[in-house]
């Protein structure tokens, strides 16, 4: 026995070193990745250099986050990643190069790649309303593009010199929102669906019963297509000095350009190849003889060197304004990956805001969201109401949708401020009751079950729901549709017979919302940044934190030492190329995001980030 604990206790101390070690080993393996990291080279910027905006990247309301699998993949293939920018820090530093006096100006090229609620149609307005503000500045922006999208084209349109590549093609075919419809295949496979909705614009459980949109519905994406439509069309006139109808005239005839068309039509200002282009910034800025290129400062770069470094930052004395990102879809519980977002995760940060009031002095609630989970978004809407009531601004600024869920939490707020092109509303709810009976017992499959009351089995997927236990159901779903028209009518200071002229699960644009009184203002981000600190009462100098904070390549490689709960991340790169698997895969995050203990939702499950935009692939 005495050789058997010895044996113990030595194979213990072998242990215990051997984790000392690695633990060193861990520590100094990260302060070296830690410091070239925190520490990147900072080039000095030359004399009349070109800031490059390479349009190759997603445009995000919430910062990004940068995974360990992120960054050993991009070492693996020896490229870099499509990066993700936030929208304050693009528009910061659009803002702080039109003062930087070495910079001659902005070079745009490239184009978007939208993911998950990325490239928004108000936060890619957001983006061009501050380049219209560097213009100002007296500085010019050249645009050189091949073959853009009409959401890049958008960007393009307003600078100062457009030049096209020759090899190019111009695509403006208008807009179109594709939904699948899941009905038809679902009572030809046994899968029983049973739904509890409100209001006669609730078209959410569409997808799940119908072949197609339903009038009502379809009549609503239309109007909001169309208004979306107009406002592109102004937008691009605006910008290339014609008449959006005479635009609208020549785009329903014809909508796919070769270079000369596109000359023909205004929609470029010249035609010419990438040396053409070297040759016409060299000539506006200075030459970088080295490369043989023009002098110029990468747009990543410039964004890396206005970051602060977090080993020499201090801790400010100065009051905090917290932004606090909402997108995605709204789940129940925890997580938070731009995709998909828990109420439990949402309301923690506002919690810690709330507990530490004499650092925040308000909170601005960004939301880029569908809506999702009732019990989700409660969780949110109970913490906005716990730290309006110890004193802290609650302001909304509405991304480009903030609806049903999104629109629940944004009542909890002193002030709500919206695009014009920001899709709001759909103010309903609706619960889903899958059942797949039918489908097992063609397989041979049956259950049976022990239980104390008649619904002790109410949400088995294995049987379908009684007449009495939908009524019950369809009763809560009232009840909840009820407290959905009080907290809007407390907000907006509206009767609730008014509210539900403007509900039934209808959605507005921003400016209709606005005048509608279901928003206050018109204005993005910075505004809503503005009006926080106003109702702050802030006199003097502030810091403003943002929820959940960029996270850096360190942070990322100190998840090494974390066991973590979702283990590895597959690559987002399907191995099927077949289009009907990518119609099957849209649908993946909002089935993913009906995760509701009750099976109740507040959610716009035809929108898509980019809607309208999104344009099926074309080869020439």
């Amino acid at each position: 026995m005495k050789a058997f604990f010895k044996d113990v206790f030595r194979r213990m101390a072998v242990l215990l070193v051997s984790a000392f070690l690695f633990a060193i080993l861990s520590l100094v393996i990260f302060s070296f990745f830690a410091g070239s990291l925190f520490s990147p080279k900072v080039e000095n910027i030359k004399k009349d250099s070109f800031l490059v905006v390479d349009l190759t990247m997603n445009l995000t309301d919430r910062p990004a986050d940068v995974s360990f699998e992120d960054l050993t993949r991009q070492a693996l293939a020896e490229k870099e990643m499509i990066p993700t920018y936030h929208l304050r820090e693009v528009v910061e530093a659009i803002e702080v190069a039109s003062e930087e006096k070495k910079i001659k100006g902005i070079f745009v090229t490239g184009g978007f790649v939208p993911s998950g609620y990325g490239c928004g149609y108000e936060t890619i307005l957001e983006f061009i309303r501050a380049l219209e503000t560097f213009k100002q500045s007296g500085k010019k922006i050249i645009g050189y593009l091949h073959s853009p999208s009409q959401l890049d084209y958008l960007v393009y349109s307003i600078c100062d010199e457009l030049i096209m590549d020759p090899a190019g093609t111009m695509l403006l075919p208008g807009l179109a929102s594709e939904q699948l419809f899941l009905g038809d295949t679902l009572k030809k496979y046994g899968v029983g669906i049973q739904v509890v909705r409100t209001g006669r614009y609730k078209g959410a459980v569409e997808p799940f019963t119908e072949n197609k949109f339903s009038e009502q519905n379809r009549a609503q994406v239309q109007n909001l297509l169309d208004r979306r439509w107009k406002h592109y069309l102004q937008t691009l006139a605006t910008a290339r000095s014609v008449r959006w109808q005479d635009l609208n005239g020549t785009l329903s005839k014809k909508f796919l350009w070769r270079p000369e068309n596109a000359l023909a039509e205004k929609l470029v200002d010249r035609i010419d190849d990438f040396g053409g282009v070297i040759d016409r910034l060299i000539e506006l800025g200075s030459e970088e003889e080295e490369n043989n290129t023009f002098t110029q400062i990468d747009f990543g770069d410039y964004i890396e060197r206005l970051r602060p470094n977090p080993l020499e930052q201090e801790e400010g004395n100065d009051p905090k304004i917290a932004i606090v990102y909402v997108e995605g879809a709204i789940v129940d519980g925890w997580g938070d990956d731009g995709t998909s977002v828990g109420g439990d995760e949402i309301a923690r940060r506002i919690r810690k805001i709330r507990k530490n009031k004499d650092d925040y002095k308000a909170i601005v609630l960004r939301i880029n969201s569908p809506g999702g989970s009732v019990s989700g978004s409660e969780a949110i809407l109970f913490e906005l109401v716990r730290s309006r009531e110890a004193g802290l601004p609650v302001v909304v600024s509405m991304g480009p949708v903030a609806a049903s869920g999104g629109y629940w939490i944004a009542t909890a707020s002193d002030k709500i401020l919206a695009g014009s092109q920001t899709i709001t509303g759909s103010i309903g709810v609706f619960g889903i009751l899958p059942n797949i009976k039918e489908l097992a017992t063609n397989y041979g499959l049956n259950w049976d079950r022990v239980k104390t009351n008649s619904s002790s089995d109410i949400f088995s997927l294995a049987r379908p729901k009684t007449d009495k236990e939908l009524e019950v159901i369809q009763e809560y779903v009232n009840l909840t549709y009820a407290r959905f028209l009080e907290l809007v009518g407390e907000s907006r200071k509206l009767d609730v017979s008014e509210v539900g002229n403007l509900a039934e699960g209808r959605v507005w644009t921003g400016r209709e919302a606005y005048e509608k009184g279901l928003v206050d203002r018109l204005g993005g981000l910075s505004q809503a940044v503005k009006e926080a600190v106003k109702l702050a009462e802030l006199k003097g100098d502030y810091e403003i934190e943002e929820f959940p904070k960029i996270k850096t390549p360190a942070d990322a490689i100190a998840e090494l030492l974390e066991v973590r709960e979702g283990g590895v991340s597959a690559s987002d790169d399907s191995i099927f190329n077949n289009p009907l698997f990518k119609e099957l895969s849209n649908a993946s995050p909002f089935l993913k995001s009906m995760n509701d203990p009750f099976g109740i939702y507040g959610i716009l499950p035809w929108y898509r980030a980019q809607l309208g935009f999104n344009s099926l692939e074309i080869n020439l």
